[in-house]
C-alpha cells in the first residue's frame, strides 16, 4: 500500500510542504518571533512626558537607555530587555522624587515655611528694601 506524500497521516511533516510555518520532525521548534521595541518606545515615550512635565532632569537618563535600547532590539535583544527595565525603573524613581518633593511643598506652604512675611529686609521705616 503506497501512500501519497500529501497523505495527511503518513506524510514527512505537518502542514503544507515548504510553507513558512512548517512544523518539522520531532524535537524541532518554529522559529521564534522577531524581537519587538514596543516596550522601549513605552519606556521612551513615558520619560519623554515625564521630562516635559514636571521632573525633567530626573527622567533624562530613562529617555537615553530607552533610546539604546530601541537601537539594540534587533542585534542584541537582552541588553535591550535589560535597558528597557532600566529605563521603566529610572521612570519609577523620577515619579517617586516628583511625589514627595511635592508633599514636601504642600507640607512646607501648609505649615506656613514659605510665607514671606519677615522675610525680606526692611528699613527704618518699614519700607521693604
Amino acid at each position: 500500500m503506497s501512500h501519497s506524500p500529501h497523505d495527511p497521516y503518513f506524510g514527512p511533516g505537518y502542514g503544507i510542504p515548504g510553507h513558512p510555518n512548517q512544523y518539522g520532525q520531532y524535537g524541532q521548534y518554529p522559529p521564534p518571533p522577531p524581537a519587538s521595541n514596543g516596550p522601549a518606545v513605552a519606556a521612551l515615550i513615558a520619560n519623554i512626558l515625564l521630562t516635559i512635565t514636571c521632573c525633567g532632569l530626573l527622567a533624562v537618563p530613562g529617555i537615553v537607555t530607552a533610546a539604546v535600547a530601541m537601537s539594540r532590539v534587533n542585534t542584541d535583544p537582552v541588553s535591550a530587555k535589560n535597558l528597557t527595565n532600566w529605563s521603566w525603573v529610572i521612570f519609577g524613581l523620577a515619579v517617586l522624587v516628583g511625589v514627595v518633593l511635592l508633599v514636601l511643598f504642600f507640607a512646607l506652604g501648609l505649615s506656613g515655611e514659605l510665607d514671606e512675611t519677615g522675610t525680606a529686609p526692611t528699613g527704618d521705616d518699614g519700607i521693604r528694601i
